[in-house]
C-alpha cells in the first residue's frame, strides 16, 4: 500500500512529525522495527516484574507548543506541578527546582550569597529567553550559504538580540563561546550548585567542564526546560500515539527500514517495498546515510562529512529493582551527585583513554515514583545514568568490567543514600554499546550526535542542516537534526514543517 509520507522510527521526533503531517492532510505510515513503540523511552523488563523507563527520561524540554498544537492533553497528557532535582554532596544537600523562589532558599541553606545570585541568575535567563527560543524552535537560517538563501531569519534574531539592550547581547554573545566552568564560577561560590547545574551541559558533549563552548549548552537547557508531564516520558509517548491514531497514522511494527529508496520509498525487515515519495527518517543521520543508503549515492563530501558528525557515547544506565520505596530530599524524584566542577573533570578525563573513573558522576531517577507500573506495588525502579563510561572501553566491555562498573556505582549509591544498601533485588547494566545496539543509536549516543558548539546549529551537515537532504523527498527528524537530541519534539515538529514547505514538490 502506497502512502504519501512513511516515517522511519516509532521515538518521540518520529511520532510528532508523523502527527504534525497527518494533521495537514498527509497520508502517513509510521515504520516501528520494534514491536513497541516510543524509540529510546520505550520500556522494558529488566528483572521479573521490574520495568525499566527507557533511557530517556526527562521530559521538561519537550516544546510546550507542541503540547498545544497536537492537543496531547485531550489524549491525557498532564503537566506536572513542579520538578525537582536533589543535589546530594558529602555532606550538604538541598533541592533545585523550576520554583526559583524555593530554589534560592534552598540554596540559602548552604550559601546566603548563592541564594541572592541565583535570582539573579535565573533572571538573566529569563530576559533572554525570547529571542533564544525563537532560534531553536524554528528552522535554522541558512548561514551556510545565506546570500542564495533568506536573509531575513537572521536580521530577525540579530535584531531581537538588540531588543535585549547593549549589556544583556553582550552577554549572550560572551557566553555561548566559554566553559561552563568559568561562567558559573563568575555567578557562585558553592561547588555542589556549580556542579548541579553544569552536569547536564557536559555530559553528552565528550567534554568536561573546562571544555570551551560547553555553556552553550546550559543556555540552551536554562531557556527550554520548562514543566515535565505526570506518568513521565511513558505518559508522553502514550499521549503521542493517542493523537497519532486520532490523526488517522498506519502503524508497522516489528518491520523496520533496512534500505531507503529516494522519490520511491523504504524497504523493510519483511522483504517489503513500502511506496512513498516523501521519507521522514526520525533515526540518527549515520544510520540514515551509511546503513540505509546505497555508497555509490553518497558523494564523497556527503560521506565525509556523516562519518566525521561525532557520535561517542558517554553515558551508561544502571538500572535498579529496589524492595519498598527510596526517598529524596524535599520529595524530589530526581538527584544529582557530582561534587564540584573538578570532580566532573576528573570523571571526564579517563575516557580520554578509554578508561572509567572510580568516582562517575551519576544522575538518579526514581522511575516509579512518577509511573508505578513499572513496578510491582510496594516495590520500586530506580534508574541510574553514569557518567563518563567510553564507548570504546579499553579492553572491551567485557561482563567482568561491567561487574566492576556496578560495584564502583553502587558504592557511591550507598553512601550518599543508604536506604539503597538492603533494598536493591535486582540490577541490570546498560554500557554505551547495549545502548547502541538496544536503542539502535550509533556510538551508543543518546542525543544521537554530540552537543559541541560546532555540532549544534549546522547539524548533522552543511546539506542537512534545514531537514532536507541532497536526496528527493528524504528529510531528517532525530536529535542528530537541529536543536539536537534529549524529548523536546522539536526537530520532528520543525522537520514535519520543513516537508509541508515544499508542499510543491512533496
Amino acid at each position: 500500500m502506497a502512502s504519501s509520507v512513511i516515517v522511519i522510527g516509532g521515538g518521540v521526533n518520529g511520532l510528532t512529525a508523523a502527527c504534525y503531517l497527518a494533521k495537514a492532510g498527509r497520508d502517513v505510515t509510521l515504520l516501528c522495527e520494534e514491536d513497541s513503540i516510543g524509540g529510546m523511552c520505550a520500556t522494558h523488563e529488566f528483572h521479573p516484574g521490574f520495568t525499566s523507563p527507557g533511557v530517556l527520561s526527562d521530559t521538561s524540554m519537550f516544546r510546550e507548543w507542541i503540547v498545544r498544537d497536537l492537543r496531547l492533553e485531550e489524549h491525557g497528557l498532564a503537566f506536572e506541578g513542579s520538578s525537582k532535582a536533589a543535589v546530594l554532596g558529602k555532606e550538604r544537600r538541598f533541592v533545585l527546582s523550576d520554583d526559583v523562589s524555593e530554589t534560592a532558599e534552598e540554596i540559602g541553606r548552604v550559601s546566603k550569597a548563592d541564594a541572592g545570585r541565583y535570582r539573579e541568575f535565573a533572571a538573566f535567563y529569563e530576559r533572554i529567553r525570547p529571542p533564544v527560543e525563537r532560534l531553536l524552535n524554528n528552522i535554522p537560517p541558512n548561514i551556510v550559504d545565506p546570500v542564495s538563501g533568506d536573509l531575513l531569519p537572521l536580521l530577525r534574531y540579530g535584531l531581537a538580540l538588540r531588543r535585549l539592550g547593549k549589556k544583556d547581547m553582550l552577554e549572550v554573545l560572551r557566553l555561548a563561546p566559554m566553559t561552563v566552568y568559568d561562567w558559573l564560577d563568575e555567578w557562585f561560590e558553592n561547588d555542589e550548585l556549580k556542579a548541579a547545574l553544569a552536569l547536564p551541559a557536559v555530559t553528552e558533549s565528550y567534554a568536561g567542564p573546562w571544555s570551551p563552548g560547553t555553556n552553550a549548552n546550559l543556555l540552551i537547557r536554562r531557556v527550554t526546560a520548562g514543566r515535565g508531564f505526570k506518568g513521565g516520558a511513558t505518559a508522553l509517548v502514550e499521549a503521542l500515539v493517542s493523537a497519532a491514531k486520532g490523526f488517522g497514522i498506519r502503524f508497522e511494527t516489528g518491520a523496520g527500514a533496512i534500505a531507503i529508496r529516494p522519490g520511491e520509498g523504504v524497504e523493510t525487515t519483511a522483504g517489503d517495498l513500502l511506496e512513498a515519495k516523501t521519507i521522514v527518517a526520525s533515526c540518527g543521520p549515520k544510520k540514515v546515510f551509511l546503513e540505509m543508503m546505497r555508497p555509490h549515492e553518497l558523494s564523497h563530501r556527503l560521506e565525509r562529512r556523516i562519518v566525521n558528525f561525532r557520535t561517542r557515547g558517554l553515558s551508561s544506565q544502571l538500572l535498579l529493582a529496589v524492595d519498598g520505596t527510596i526517598s529524596l530530599p524535599g520529595g524530589a524524584d530526581r538527584a544529582v551527585i557530582a561534587d564540584d566542577l573538578d570532580a566532573i573533570e576528573k570523571a571526564f578525563d579517563p575516557v580520554k583513554y578509554g578508561e572509567v573513573s572510580d568516582s562517575p558522576c551519576l544522575e538518579i531517577y526514581l522511575a516509579s515514583q512518577e509511573d508505578p507500573e513499572l513496578a510491582p506495588k510496594g516495590k520500586g525502579v530506580v534508574s541510574v545514568m553514569v557518567h563518563y563510561t567510553p564507548y570504546d572501553l579499553r579492553g572491551g566491555w567485557t561482563e567482568e568490567a561491567g561487574e566492576e562498573l556496578t560495584r564502583k556505582v553502587i558504592r557511591i549509591l550507598e553512601e550518599r543514600i543508604p536506604e539503597l544498601r538492603d533494598a536493591v533485588v535486582g540490577r541490570k547494566l546498560l554500557t554505551p554499546k547495549d545502548i547502541e545496539q538496544r536503542y539502535g543509536v550509533s556510538g551508543g549516543q543518546i542525543y544521537e550526535g554530540e552537543h559541541a558548539l560546532d555540532q549544534l546549529l549546522v547539524r548533522p551537515s552543511p546539506e542537512c542542516a534545514m531537514y532536507e537532504t541532497p536526496f528527493e523527498g528524504l528529510f531528517l527528524c532525530s536529535g542528530g537534526s537541529f536543536p539536537g537530541g534529549g524529548l523536546t519534539g522539536a526537530p520532528g515538529a520543525l522537520a514535519a514543517r520543513a516537508v509541508l514547505n515544499r508542499r510543491s514538490r512533496y
